[in-house]
């Protein structure tokens, strides 16, 4: 699933690909009524096209561009979805895995059409983008003020945005009673914070995913927090191209659920289910 590293590097590619350029022509899937949530395709369409881009926004696992006109769309790539940006050769994923097009193109040579695609924006000048979604567990929407609208507003804290201090960080979770695993992965309080970076974070950390929030000392907040920002920051430096994670980060090892799986150090990975993700740690690291 993408999570904050993937969305940011999306939208970066996007707003590069479409900022300051007019709309001419807006595509979208109108048998789809799943990915457009709370405006139809044709609203979707009739709000965007001919719309000049100013620029783009994300918080979290969301990000929207900004035009001159409202509505904004909003896009959240959910579990499968992805942006992808027209090159000479075929659309690009904005970020790193499968690209659809190659693969079309690897079954059909002649293939001109995108799979998986939910809409396509098309500029004057020639540039595209488009939303790709093959299981449609992504979400596209209008919103007049997307921060200060649900679902966006309900987010908590951004690690790429503004953050708390490690002090009042603390306070924040010497009231949560649940493992930090679990913490960790609400939204409502790390926003934009998902499975893999959680047990890299705690990895990092030498934070057992099992302990509650509650029972973290100043040291291991101040701990969680600097490897957060850190894991966070490094992956969006490398366009969350997962080739160019360091070697020593426990994601290249986490999946799968391997019995036989250990870290780069030969440690052995163990798989449990912290508040109901599976989740990768190593027990004699993590305290």
């Amino acid at each position: 699933m993408p999570e904050l590293p993937e969305v940011e590097t999306s939208r970066r590619r996007i707003e590069k690909a479409l900022k300051g350029k007019v709309i001419a022509e807006v595509i979208p899937d109108f048998d789809d009524h799943i990915v457009f949530d709370q405006a139809s395709a044709e609203e979707v369409k009739a709000a965007l096209e001919g719309a000049k881009v100013l620029g783009s926004a994300r918080k979290g696992k969301y990000l929207w561009l900004k035009l001159d006109r409202k509505p904004w769309p909003v896009f959240h790539l959910g579990m499968t979805g992805d942006l992808e940006v027209s090159t000479k050769k075929g659309f690009v994923k904005a970020w790193g895995g499968p690209k659809h097009w190659e693969a079309a193109r690897a079954r059909n040579k002649e293939t001109r059409i995108l799979p998986y695609c939910r809409l396509r924006i098309v500029t004057k000048d020639g540039s595209e983008v488009a939303f790709t979604d093959p299981r449609r567990f992504g979400r596209i929407r209008l919103a007049e003020d997307p921060e200060n609208e649900a679902p966006i507003s309900k987010l908590g804290f951004d690690p790429l945005l503004k953050f708390p201090t490690a002090l009042k960080l603390g306070e924040i979770l010497e009231k949560r009673r649940a493992p930090i695993k679990a913490v960790l992965l609400d939204q409502g309080l790390f926003a934009g914070v998902g499975n893999w970076i959680a047990d890299e974070v705690l990895f990092q950390s030498g934070i057992s995913p099992h302990r509650l929030a509650s029972s973290l000392k100043a040291v291991e907040v101040g701990a969680l927090r600097t490897k957060l920002l850190s894991i966070i920051r490094k992956a969006v430096s490398v366009g969350a191209d997962y080739d160019h994670y360091p070697a020593s980060w426990l994601f290249h090892y986490r999946w799968g659920k391997a019995k036989e799986a250990v870290t780069h150090r030969k440690e052995k990975i163990t798989h449990d289910t912290v508040g109901g993700r599976t989740t990768a740690w190593v027990p004699t690291r993590q305290k």
